[in-house]
């Protein structure tokens, strides 16, 4: 007996585990974005490209290494080291002209901000993408509930269909009329279903999940009105914009770029310090001061006119971002707005509106007010509406997405 108590507590046990292995995981918007900025490869590049640009700001406000040297000449045949006519012990440090070591480390600070951009870039870039998979993935599910609702309806029907076929009230025609109409839909859910899974794959791929896992969403598609008007959303979407913070930062960058060349003809020092000995006397100290002669003066020119055309060109492409990223937001915010009227019809007339209707064709049905093919009209109809109601919601959803991101564009 005890035996077999045990047995069944045992198999109660890894039922339950299995049970609890198979629950499905839960996602809200925030929780899958969150999620996505954890293991997307793109972030994580960002990532160590700045500790990339941190290490490069370190190289370049660093000194050129010393160099320690050690000479012997004139020895003597047969004779040790300590018997040269001349021997020299130095230590030698090349020190740039300090303003541009300052320049320099500017630069790879300018470098290393541009790097923070585009990290910001990169989360903003996938949570919009997150947020139109998880609008996706709800469309899909409200598609497959409005089809498999009006599946129920058309079965309803066909079976009062039938009834009154063998009553005789109507021709064994609309009987098959009924069976062809819920055979298209049961065939319309499995490409419902279908589509379905290929957006949840894609939606765990997003997230760095398998693309098989299964999952549920807690957040459900919501109207919510879009309250700012064309120029206060411009001039936010404008100033918060990394791209343009790029070009910015670029643009700064190379104008440090140009005064570092245009000092390219000022001298750097040579120090240099030993100890000097000859014909085997004791050690005297020594020191040496030198200086570059930029005597090559086209090496310099053509860095200066270098410089010049890169800053130049840093200019030419921030002024054709901005142009580029207000064109994005004004094309943006006007898709939103013409999203957002679809879905106030929908919810403000039609919904209601075709609701009655189908209640109102239902019990015309009944009464032989309307006949079957007037009464599939209406669930047609219905469906449709629902669909299309759906898809603007989409639409609204998506588009208030893509406005967040409006011109940002990966380099």
């Amino acid at each position: 007996m005890s035996k077999n108590l045990f047995l069944w507590a045992l198999i109660l046990v890894l039922l339950n585990g299995i049970s609890l292995g198979q629950e499905k995981v839960t996602y809200s918007l925030e929780e899958a974005i969150r999620l996505a900025l954890v293991n997307n490869p793109q972030i994580k590049i960002a990532e160590k490209e700045i500790d990339s640009a941190k290490g490069k700001r370190l190289q370049a406000f660093s000194l050129a290494p010393p160099e320690l040297a050690f000479s012997w000449e004139g020895i003597p045949s047969g004779k040790s080291f300590s018997q040269a006519n001349e021997r020299t012990v130095s230590l030698e440090q090349n020190l740039e002209f300090p303003v541009k070591l300052f320049l320099r480390k500017d630069a790879a600070t300018k470098e290393l901000e541009i790097s923070y951009e585009r990290l910001n870039r990169a989360k903003a870039l996938v949570a919009a993408e997150v947020k139109k998979a998880y609008y996706q993935v709800n469309y899909q599910q409200g598609l497959v509930e409005t089809l498999e609702f009006t599946l129920d309806l058309l079965k309803q029907f066909q079976e009062a269909t039938r009834i009154k076929y063998q009553s005789g009230e109507l021709p064994y025609f609309e009987v098959i009329r009924a069976n062809v109409e819920v055979a298209k839909t049961q065939n319309e859910i499995i490409e419902a279903k279908q589509e379905l899974i290929s957006v949840k794959n894609n939606f765990n791929l997003i997230l760095g999940k398998r693309g098989s896992e299964d999952f549920e969403l807690k957040d459900e598609l919501r109207f919510t009105p879009y309250l700012k008007n064309e120029e206060e959303t411009l001039n936010e979407y404008r100033a918060e914009n990394r791209t343009l913070r790029i070009a910015q930062i670029f643009r700064e960058k190379e104008n440090v770029n140009l005064k570092l060349a245009n000092l390219t003809f000022i001298p750097d020092l040579k120090l240099s310090g030993g100890f000097f000995s000859e014909s085997g006397e004791k050690f005297i100290l020594s020191f040496q001061i030198g200086l570059s002669l930029p005597l090559w003066w086209w090496n310099a020119k053509g860095q200066i006119q270098e410089n010049r055309a890169d800053f130049q060109t840093a200019q030419i492409k921030q002024e054709t971002a901005l142009r580029v990223v207000q064109s994005e937001i004004e094309k943006a915010y006007k898709l939103v707005r013409t999203s957002e009227e679809q879905v106030l019809l929908f919810e403000k007339t039609l919904l209601k509106e075709i609701d009655e209707e189908l209640k109102a064709g239902i019990n015309s049905y009944q009464y032989n007010q309307i006949d079957a093919l007037g009464l599939l009209d209406i669930y047609r109809t219905n469906k449709m509406a629902k669909i299309e109601y759906y898809k603007a919601l989409l639409n609204y959803l998506s588009g208030l997405a893509d406005l967040e991101v409006a011109g940002e564009e990966t380099d």
